[in-house]
């Protein structure tokens, strides 16, 4: 004979045996006493709350031939028949399985049959899986049963169950149990059964049956059975260890060691989100009686290192992870990338992964950590306020170093711009030009100076005068003439537009101004021409362009636009409007010049005349295949 499960054999035969459902038991007890039981109750709550056992025992009860203050006294014949099973006043009926309306008129038809007992109890577990047409056919037996018939439905649903029907019952709801009446349970089985389970075993029991009496000692059952608590399920705490540290590899890694162990992705992810439950009722303050002290402090670690935020965040991509596993192809790719957003949130783009992340920054500078650069995120650009700033590369040298070690950073004056300033133009980019005509650069010019490389002042140009700012030290010098540390020549202008401006401005505007070019500059006024049609174009991106040009030069720009009179607009096949308007240069005297191509002499009596008659058809297709002869030619 195989030997008989705990749940079984430790299945209350008595109400005050019962654990957990105090208010149920004081009303049964009460109606017992008082003879004020009714016809009809249906019981409702999870599974392995005590629903069945609390029927078995109240239809003893209603049976038993000496009562104990409300108690059956489960020695008489009756109660023992009801215990062995072969009682003619107990009939419980499986209403998954006997769902049909056939079934419910078989019952009601014996309901109406005596028994020997006072009371005829029927059972119906599962109430919730009856059709609708048996439902109906229940319904009007259940209203008006016989005086000696008794009705205790049992369901895990009450919400699917004909609101009809739970009209005409007495509805009880069943709870789970909290951890400590689990683990008290459960310690005095032990100790009435003389059962050798250490109290890590005893925790993992509890923790496995999160609230049912009946899975606590299936849990039980098996940690006696393998004599201890079976290897192989650290990938929960690996996992929570992950999103607590928010780390991406070890959370993949724990997800890879459980499904190679043999457990379902979706098994897994579901106790993952029933750990981010416990987590967050604990961050949010909510009742938590179902954990252990044990799993109470791993859960208000998981909640001070993630956040109510992170935590509500994180439920949510488990649970979409769940949903989308049931289309997926490979139910591990939801989780995991689910897991990828959770710990790295610089992968998830949405809203509420930057609120996540300020969150997270927010309980940092609560509890006075500052760091650089939290994970996932980039350090801040550039160096610090106080930091000195490098020399120029390439051009500090070990007695430069040492100079400035001793006397101290120079003063630098503050950067013109978020740009490298200008180099003066060369050759070979872009014609020097004059406020009256441009000249092209011939293609034999030498590549232009690096950009890191400062032009080299002129002999002749005058020191600067005492107490000014000195420009800086890679910006072109300003023009013969000009105003002190503001004038710039067309050609810089030029140049400057061209590198610095043109690739900022926007497709449109970038066109119109690409076809423009400078003809002066006044101080910081600088006249640009365009044509006639480019001019109400222009005007609109004027600001933004005059912004750009400032913000290159380090000084303020403004733009006056005039319409070019000298350079009409080319024409299709005409040549470029620089080539037309502006004469070429003369090449000095020391370049060479490739000789222009000289073509061979044709003469004009060799060309023969063309035909004036054009070929027809057929005529082409025999010249097209020689040797083809025409069979028929029809006009």
């Amino acid at each position: 004979m195989a030997q008989q499960s705990l749940y079984r054999r430790y299945r209350p035969q008595r109400f005050g045996e019962l654990r957990g459902q105090e208010h149920i038991v004081r009303a049964l007890r009460n109606a017992i006493t008082g003879d004020t039981t009714g016809h009809a109750y249906l019981f409702s709550g999870p599974r392995g709350t005590g629903k069945t056992t609390t029927a078995r025992i109240l239809a003893k009860a209603l049976n038993c031939t000496d009562l104990r203050d409300g108690e059956p006294c489960c020695e008489c014949e009756s109660c023992r028949a009801m215990e062995s099973g072969n009682s003619y006043d107990l009939f419980e009926l499986d209403a998954a399985s006997n769902n049909g309306v056939d079934a419910m008129r078989d019952l009601i038809g014996r309901a109406a049959v005596g028994s020997p007992g006072r009371t005829k109890v029927y059972i119906l577990d599962e109430v919730h899986m009856l059709s609708a047409p048996a439902s109906n056919a229940l319904l009007k037996t259940l209203e008006e049963p016989p005086d000696h018939v008794t009705f205790v439905l049992a369901t895990t649903d009450p919400q699917k169950v004909l609101p009809t029907i739970r009209s005409r019952t007495q509805h009880y709801e069943f709870s789970l149990l909290s951890a400590a009446q689990l683990e008290e349970y459960v310690r005095w089985i032990i100790a009435d059964a003389g059962l050798e389970v250490d109290d890590d075993a005893i925790a993992h029991v509890v923790r496995a049956g999160r609230g049912s009496a009946r899975d606590t000692l299936s849990a039980l059952d098996m940690v006696v059975a393998a004599g201890g608590v079976a290897a192989g399920g650290e990938f929960l705490a690996d996992l929570l260890t992950a999103v607590s540290g928010r780390d991406t590899a070890g959370a993949l890694v724990a997800i890879a060691t459980a499904v190679d162990a043999g457990r379902d992705p979706r098994v897994v992810g579901e106790s993952l989100l029933g750990v981010l439950r416990d987590a967050f009722l604990v961050a949010v303050g909510a009742p938590a009686g179902h954990l252990s002290s044990t799993d109470r402090d791993q859960a208000a670690a998981t909640a001070e290192a993630v956040g109510a935020a992170g935590l509500t965040r994180a439920l949510e991509l488990v649970g979409a992870a769940l949903i989308e596993m049931r289309q997926a192809a490979d139910p591990r790719i939801p989780l995991e990338v689910a897991l990828v957003r959770i710990t790295d949130a610089s992968t998830d783009v949405t809203l509420a992964g930057l609120a996540e992340r300020v969150g997270r920054l927010e309980r940092d500078v609560a509890r006075g950590v500052v760091a650089a650069a939290s994970a996932g995120e980039r350090p801040p650009a550039g160096p610090p306020a106080s930091a000195t700033p490098a020399p120029p590369r390439g051009a500090a040298t070990t007695e430069a170093a040492a100079e400035m070690s001793e006397s101290g950073p120079p003063e630098i004056p503050p950067p013109p711009s978020r740009r490298r300033p200008p180099s003066p133009p060369s050759p070979s980019r872009r014609p020097a030009q004059s406020t009256d005509q441009r000249s092209t650069a011939p293609a034999s010019a030498g590549p232009p100076p690096p950009r890191s490389a400062p032009a080299a002042p002129p002999t002749d140009a005058p020191p600067p005068a005492a107490g000014s700012a000195a420009p800086p030290t890679n910006a072109p010098p300003p023009a013969a003439g000009g105003a002190a540390g503001g004038s710039w020549t067309v050609e810089q202008m030029e140049a400057v537009l061209r590198d610095g401006v043109l690739p900022t401005l926007k497709a449109v505007a970038r066109a119109v101004y690409a076809g423009g070019r400078f003809l002066g500059v006044d101080g910081t006024v600088a006249t640009f021409a365009l044509t006639a049609p480019m001019l109400d174009r222009a005007t609109k991106a004027q600001r933004e362009v005059e912004a750009a040009l400032s913000a290159e030069l380090g000084t303020s720009v403004s733009l006056r636009l005039v319409v070019d009179d000298t350079s009409p607009p080319a024409s299709k096949g005409s040549p470029s409007r620089a080539s037309s308007s502006a004469p070429r240069e003369q090449p000095d005297a020391g370049r060479s010049e490739p000789p222009p191509e000289e073509h061979e002499p044709v003469d004009l009596s060799e060309l023969t005349d063309a035909t004036d008659v054009a070929a027809s058809g057929v005529e082409k297709l025999t010249q097209a295949f020689p040797g083809a002869v025409i069979v028929e030619d029809t006009p």
